[in-house]
């Protein structure tokens, strides 16, 4: 059946050997090689990329026979000065970048006679898949350890971005900034009284009102009919 199949793929998948992969984006039905990776692989073999490269890369650079490597107390200056980003040895859960250099020593190593960084790698190489058959090797091995007892076998890799719950915190909504508006008078506030939502002294004033001149005979406006404007006392003109 179904479940009997993908039981034996999987069983086929794990013996494999992984260097004898021709294709690692499809060792068969169009499975790659890296099908089982989680966030903590896809980050050594980012490191192990990030690391031979900077081994081989600083060799050209100072083309010194007298500086053939990069000592361990100054790969993190050189890190950042190639990769402009900082190495914090801490993110991977170790004390020293030392023991981060021990995760991948099958990539570059500190060599016990020199004191500096050495690659186990050739400069050229004919691919840059051999970086994930590295990495499926190391999770392989690392199950097998931790399915032994070995709780050293599991990586605390801190994962950027995520809370201690292991959702994406979301980022907050825009909230433009408060402009503060004077309040308008509401409609039916008798003069005097004090305004809603203003001062305790503020209170309505009504505008002065402003005279119109109206002479004697002259139609009053809204009056029905002809209906004049007479002044109660005589006017002279």
């Amino acid at each position: 059946n179904e479940d009997e199949a993908a039981a034996g793929a999987a069983a086929d998948f794990e013996e494999m050997d992984v260097f004898a992969v021709e294709d690692i984006t499809d060792i068969g039905r169009g499975q790659p090689l890296f099908s089982a990776f989680g966030f903590e692989d896809w980050t050594m073999m980012s490191l192990r990329y990030e690391f031979h490269l900077l081994c081989h890369s600083f060799r050209k650079d100072v083309d010194d026979p007298d500086r053939i490597g990069i000592h361990l107390e100054h790969l993190p200056f050189y890190y950042n000065k190639y990769y402009k980003k900082t190495l914090n040895h801490k993110l991977y859960g170790v004390d020293t970048v030392g023991e981060l250099l021990d995760m991948f020593r099958d990539t570059v190593f500190i060599s016990k006679k020199t004191k500096v960084l050495e690659p186990m790698l050739p400069e050229e190489l004919e691919s840059s898949g051999i970086f994930v058959m590295l990495t499926e090797a190391a999770r392989r091995d690392r199950n097998i350890r931790f399915d032994l007892g070995d709780e050293s076998a599991k990586l605390k890799l801190s994962q950027p971005g995520v809370g201690s719950m292991g959702m994406v915190p979301q980022a907050p909504a825009m909230v433009r900034p408060v402009v503060p508006v004077r309040p308008l008078t509401p409609a039916g506030v008798r003069p005097g009284f004090p305004v809603a939502g203003a001062s305790p002294a503020a209170t309505y004033r009504p505008p002065a009102p402003v005279p119109v001149p109206v002479r004697p005979g002259q139609p009053w406006t809204g009056a029905p009919g002809n209906n004049t404007w007479r002044p109660q006392t005589a006017w002279r003109g």
